[in-house]
């Protein structure tokens, strides 16, 4: 939901929630409610508005491909132009330079890779002349951003003049490695690739660890910084909304007749990269996803707690969460029923 366009000033630059958080946290929905506000607008990750967006022309949340959407189109030509004023080459390999986590170090001393102060200055002026057109465009106070990345998300706070608020979206990590195991398609495919990547809870557990230890460096740079949990917001989501409203001194809490505590009614966006529920619109029933507390095999389970279990510790996780405690015991029963 936005605002008349003719209410933002020429130039500036909206308040943006970013949201961060590690892949399959939910991002996606928690956008999706936030950008139903009045004054706000939620694009998704708009840190793929190059590669996905321009150069594999994924489709858009209004049914329209990137390149032919009416409000991406207006977009490009307020920002640039026009989209195919851009040099995307010159992006990529800005990309692949400046926001691949393990960069992430030289972004508080950029003087000691050559080139990268340089890279860092050019990318924050094409973002600063997005933003600003998102928000011309669209209308909105506020610009709801779940890219996640830590990375992207120290180029929006050297965009001068912009207020980054950022909001540390945190889920289970053994909820998190089940996610990933997981066979989801695609809204629209990315190039040849119809399907979500699929990793081995090993591999994602360390990258769950670091991701999230680099979110909370943010707190350095930004004092506009909070921490949610999905497993609070899908359980009391209004409760949820109205903390984050105090902190965006937003009005984010939606009516009662489009949220409940189960339900929430989404309108029509223009999001055009994220979870597969980014398709959905009118109720979607927002249940907490818990399969994974019975169905994660126990070598998986162990070996993602023990990796992660330093911050499940920090964030307030139990070691065993209480729907898998109550299996084992009734495992433990049945062995011992037998054995007697």
């Amino acid at each position: 939901m936005t605002t008349d366009s003719s209410s933002q000033p020429a130039g500036a630059i909206p308040k943006v929630l970013y949201v961060g958080g590690f892949g399959r946290s939910g991002s996606t929905l928690i956008g999706r409610v936030l950008g139903e506000a009045p004054g706000a607008v939620c694009l998704g990750e708009t840190r793929y508005v190059w590669g996905r967006g321009l150069l594999h022309n994924v489709q858009c949340g209004c049914g329209q491909p990137f390149r032919s959407c009416p409000f991406w189109s207006s977009v490009g030509e307020e920002a640039f132009g026009g989209w195919e004023t851009i040099d995307l080459d010159r992006l990529v390999e800005i990309d692949y330079k400046i926001l691949l986590l393990r960069t992430l170090p030289i972004h508080w001393m950029p003087w000691l890779r050559p080139g990268f102060s340089d890279a860092i200055d050019e990318y924050v002026a094409l973002l600063t002349k997005l933003y600003a057109a998102i928000g011309r465009v669209s209308g909105a106070r506020t610009i709801v951003d779940t890219s996640k990345d830590p990375n992207f998300a120290f180029m929006l706070m050297r965009i001068r003049g912009c207020d980054v608020r950022s909001i540390h979206l945190v889920r289970d990590s053994r909820a998190v490695a089940y996610s990933w195991t997981r066979s989801k398609q695609m809204p629209s495919p990315i190039g040849e690739q119809t399907f979500l990547d699929q990793f081995k809870p090993s591999e994602i557990a360390p990258r769950w660890l670091v991701w999230n230890a680099a979110l909370r460096a943010l707190a350095l740079r930004n004092s506009r910084y909070t921490r949610i949990h999905y497993e609070k917001f899908v359980a009391e989501p209004r409760a949820t909304l109205q903390k984050l409203a105090e902190f965006a001194d937003e009005p984010l809490l939606l009516p009662e007749s489009q949220l409940t505590d189960e339900k929430v009614n989404l309108g029509d966006h223009h999001m055009f990269s994220g979870n597969p529920m980014r398709a959905s619109t009118g109720w979607v029933t927002m249940g907490l996803d818990d399969e994974w507390q019975t169905k994660m095999p126990t070598s998986q389970f162990a070996e993602v707690t023990a990796i992660t279990l330093p911050q499940l510790a920090l964030y307030g996780y139990p070691i065993i969460p209480a729907a898998r405690r109550k299996m084992i015991y009734s495992r433990l029963g049945r062995h011992s029923s037998t054995a007697s």
